[in-house]
Parts: structure tokens; C-alpha cells; sequence
């Protein structure tokens, strides 16, 4: 699913509800009893877990594990839990959960289009049209679209100056802090900016031809001058097999250009290659003059500026991103790098806005719930590379406050990927005692995998945990997670063993039902 269409998905999706609104009976009524021996129960929670972290591959690496129960505040399981570790993308968690603290729930990104002057009563425009930028992280092609059409309703035709980028509320487009650790022309590492669209990517797309020996079709999508296809060349082999090579080089212009070879077979599904651009203030220019021609609106010059909009400029068109709360979800159910850093990057209160000031009003925001330096080092928003360090403990004190927070709770554990559900964990304890009672971030990197969240069941509050680990030795990713499930397994099994008693004729949850 493209990653636009994803977002979409999101946006349409139910919030939680609030985290305290668990029945313990009626007024005046004992709460029913436990369904098992609490003591046997945290036994036999303790005996599993050891037996998961007994795997030989776990034997040189560092692991840090914390469980903690909300119902009473109780730690059922600790190890390594005050040890610095890189917890990869659980730095995710931090990042979402400030942004919903520092900007709201329902904080909305505006993208605005000014000229110097109102449209003539012919259409017309005279001078710059001004497309202004604030970090909205979700901006794609189609909303810039439907920008157009609202420039088009308004009887606009035709522009007699450039388009000009105002991208200054961030002091620059740039690669966030600790991405210069790798170089690699990948999608999931764009530049973030001020103003960005689609993700600071463009795709490849290479459907096979109608034959066995036909050329395969190449498109660059969103087709714009500062990305050119030199070469186009992919036959179009039998079966479904494929096996196609994207080079590129960057001229003295920053003008990426592509050349792409190979086969695809007729019965393959289209390809889709996603890469970062280069130049994101002017790409989402070209992308904004794209859509301009395709609409029915002429620019008289093709090229883009970058300028601020000046302090008496008509505003001639509105954009508003969904709402943070809505946002956050796209971070963590599916991992966005991008939105991730983009999010952070706006956090700075100052303007233009610097990962140095947004970074120390995270720390200071953590700081003051507790979480110091020696808990917690924050150095990106998406948690790539080797770049941030944080306890185990320190993860599951943001859980139990976050779970706490009535304002955000909602909003945040929503966001959460479901155990055999949805986002990065819909593969995951698929039809087992965890599917739909587990939410929990994922977190990987060459040598690190993470998983922390909650485990819960109904009629009382849920689990909360951290399980961090580093060091593991090379293609020991899939080994660490099945350690991971069953460890989560065990929590929810635990959770519902001592949750209390479904009264007579109380009506069964709902089975949850996978995404599809």
C-alpha cells in the first residue's frame, strides 16, 4: 500500500478509550476476585520470561528488561533495567508523546499560498505566487491538488511570476542529526525541511509489458525537472521473477539523474522504488507546478524561488494537516522516519526552528518528568542509528505516565501498533493468547531489537514494559523478536490470569480481526 494511502487509512481510525474506564462492579460492591493465585500467577510470569531470555545467541548481548503492573504499581520482572541502551525506534515513543504535550492532540501544520495582490477580474495573478511551509509531515501530491482547485475555484488562470518556496520557519532543509553515520541513497533517510512533500521521496515505477520481450514501462512519479530518467532499460522476461538495478548520480545542479536497467517478469506485480530527493524546498515547488498545469493554471515562469512571503501578501489558498493525534499514529504504527524527524524538527518554539532548540526542549520536558541525562540521551526523533541511548526503566516511566495523562492517553496508546493486528506488529503472535490485548513499538537496527508497550486485559489495568536489546550478533534479528513474543505472550496471559472474573451473563469482547 503506498505510503500516502496508509496515512489515509489512519486518519479514519477510532481512538481508544480513556485508559481508567475499566469497571471494578457497582458501588458498594467488592470488585469480583482474580481468576488465578496472584502468587503462582507472578511465579510462573517470572519462569517464563527467564526461560525466553535463555537463548544461547542472547548469551553476548546486552539485554535490559523491565515489567511493571499499573493495577498496583508492582515490578514483576527487572534486568538490566537502569543500563543505556540503544533503543532504536522506541525513541519514537519520546518523540510522539512529547509532540502531543508540546504542540496538542489537535495542533494542525497549515500550508498557505499568497501573491502581493488579489487575482485580477480576469484570473490573473501578477507577480510571485508564495507556497508557504510550517513542517506539515503528511503534505503529498493530492493535497497540494486539492490547493490547486481551491486557487482554481477562486477563478485564478493564470500567474505572471515564479512560484517562491517560503520554507523559513526551519533555519534549513537538511538530514537530521546522527544521518550522516551512513550514506545511502534509501527512502527511509530524506531530508526533512520545512516545507516537504511525499515524504521528501519520488518513486520508480516499472510495470512489465503486455509480453515476453517487450520493454517495461518506467515513470518517475511525480514527474519533475530535477529528477531525470537518462536511462530506461528492463525487458520483459517469462514468469514472475524480477530482478531490476536503480543507479544514480547528483549533477552540480542537484539534479538527480536515474538509470535503470534489468528484467521484470510478465507476471510480476508493478515495482515501486522509493528515494530520497535532494532538494526538498525546490521539489515541492516543481511538484506544486506540476499540479498548477494539470489543474488548468499557467505559470509564466517555470522555474522555482525560495523568498519569504511578504508581510502584506493575500492569502489566496489554505491547507490544514491532520491532527497531531492523528499524525502520531503514522509514526508509530508503521515506524515513519521521516514524519518522526519532521515532527521533532517543528518542536523548536523558536523560529526558524533548529533540531538543537527542539532536541533541548524534548530533554527539558523529560528532565522535568524525571528522566535525566543518565536515563535518557535523545539525539534524532526517529531513533536511526546510533544515536540515542535510554534505560528500560526510563521507556516504561514514559508508558506509565503516558497510560496516566488523561489529556493524551487516548491518543497515545492508539497509536501503538496492535500485537497480530495492525502496523509493524500485524505479523506478529498472530492467533495467539497476545493478538489484540498486546500494543507495543517496535525498534530495529543492524545489531538492536526493542519492543516495549502494554499488555493488558479486561477489567484492569494493563502491563506496562520495555525489552531492549543490543549487541546481537549478525541475522540474530528474527531470533530476538520470537524472544520478544514470547515474552509479550506471557505478559497477556499473565494480565488475563489475574484479571477479575466476567460476572454472569457479562457479554464476551469482540475477537479482534487482523488489518486487512
Amino acid at each position: 500500500m503506498p505510503v500516502h494511502l496508509a496515512i489515509t487509512a489512519l486518519l479514519a481510525a477510532a481512538a481508544v478509550a480513556a485508559p481508567d474506564a475499566r469497571s471494578k462492579g457497582p458501588p458498594g460492591q467488592p470488585a469480583p476476585a482474580a481468576t488465578t493465585d496472584p502468587d503462582a500467577a507472578r511465579a510462573e510470569l517470572r519462569r517464563a520470561i527467564e526461560a525466553a531470555l535463555a537463548a544461547d545467541f542472547l548469551a553476548d548481548a546486552q539485554v535490559g528488561i523491565l515489567v511493571r503492573d499499573l493495577e498496583d504499581g508492582t515490578t514483576l520482572f527487572a534486568r538490566q533495567s537502569d543500563t543505556l541502551l540503544n533503543p532504536a525506534s522506541n525513541v519514537k515513543l519520546f518523540t510522539t508523546f512529547a509532540a502531543l504535550s508540546l504542540a496538542g492532540s489537535a495542533y494542525r501544520y497549515p500550508t498557505d499560498v499568497f501573491a502581493t495582490s488579489a487575482p485580477s477580474s480576469k484570473g490573473r495573478v501578477e507577480g510571485p505566487l508564495y507556497l508557504r511551509g510550517t513542517g506539515d509531515p503528511a503534505l503529498v501530491t493530492a493535497d497540494l491538488y486539492e490547493l490547486a482547485g481551491r486557487l482554481y475555484a477562486r477563478g485564478i488562470r493564470r500567474v505572471e511570476g515564479p512560484v517562491v518556496v517560503d520554507a523559513t520557519a526551519f533555519a534549513a532543509d537538511r538530514l537530521p542529526p546522527g544521518y550522516d553515520q551512513k550514506d545511502e541513497f534509501a527512502g527511509y533517510r530524506p531530508k526533512v525541511g520545512a516545507f516537504s512533500v511525499n515524504f521528501n521521496t519520488f518513486v520508480v515505477r516499472i510495470a512489465p509489458g503486455p509480453d515476453v520481450g517487450r520493454r517495461a514501462t518506467v515513470r518517475i512519479d511525480p514527474p519533475v525537472p530535477s529528477i531525470v530518467l537518462d536511462e530506461a532499460n528492463v525487458d520483459t522476461v517469462a514468469g514472475w521473477k524480477r530482478k531490476v538495478s536503480v543507479v544514480h548520480e547528483v549533477d552540480d545542479a542537484d539534479r538527480i539523474h536515474l538509470r535503470v536497467t534489468g528484467d521484470i517478469g510478465v507476471d510480476a506485480s508493478v515495482l515501486d522504488y522509493r528515494f530520497p530527493v535532494v532538494d526538498p524546498s525546490r521539489y515541492a515547488g516543481e511538484v506544486f507546478l506540476l499540479v498548477l498545469r494539470q489543474r488548468g493554471i499557467r505559470v509564466a515562469e517555470r522555474h522555482v524561488e525560495r523568498g519569504a512571503v511578504p508581510r502584506k501578501a493575500v492569502r489566496l489558498g489554505s491547507h490544514r494537516s491532520p491532527a497531531m493525534a492523528e499524525l502520531v499514529r503514522a509514526v508509530n504504527k508503521f515506524s515513519n522516519n521521516f514524519m518522526a524527524e519532521q515532527i521533532l524538527y517543528g518542536l523548536d518554539d523558536a523560529r526558524p526552528a533548529t533540531f538543537d532548540g527542539a532536541l533541548a526542549r524534548v530533554r527539558a520536558y523529560y528532565e522535568a518528568l524525571g528522566l535525566a541525562a543518565n536515563a535518557l540521551d535523545l539525539g534524532n526523533g526517529s531513533g536511526l542509528y546510533d544515536t540515542n541511548r535510554a534505560t528500560p526503566r526510563a521507556i516504561v516511566r514514559l508508558l506509565e505516565h503516558a497510560y496516566a495523562d488523561f489529556r493524551y492517553a487516548p491518543d497515545f496508546l492508539a497509536s501503538l501498533p496492535i500485537v497480530g493486528i495492525d502496523g509493524t506488529t500485524r505479523r506478529r503472535l498472530r492467533k495467539t493468547e497476545a493478538t489484540g490485548w498486546v500494543r507495543a513499538k517496535t525498534g530495529t537496527l543492524d545489531g538492536v531489537s526493542a519492543l516495549s508497550g502494554y499488555a493488558g486485559a479486561t477489567g484492569r489495568a494493563p502491563l506496562v514494559f520495555a525489552i531492549v536489546m543490543n549487541d546481537l550478533s549478525k541475522w540474530k534479528g528474527h531470533a530476538a523478536r520470537k524472544v520478544q513474543d514470547r515474552i509479550a505472550e506471557a505478559l497477556a496471559r499473565y494480565a488475563k490470569a489475574t484479571a477479575p472474573s466476567p460476572r454472569p451473563n457479562a457479554p464476551s469482547p469482540a475477537e479482534p480481526r487482523p488489518a486487512q
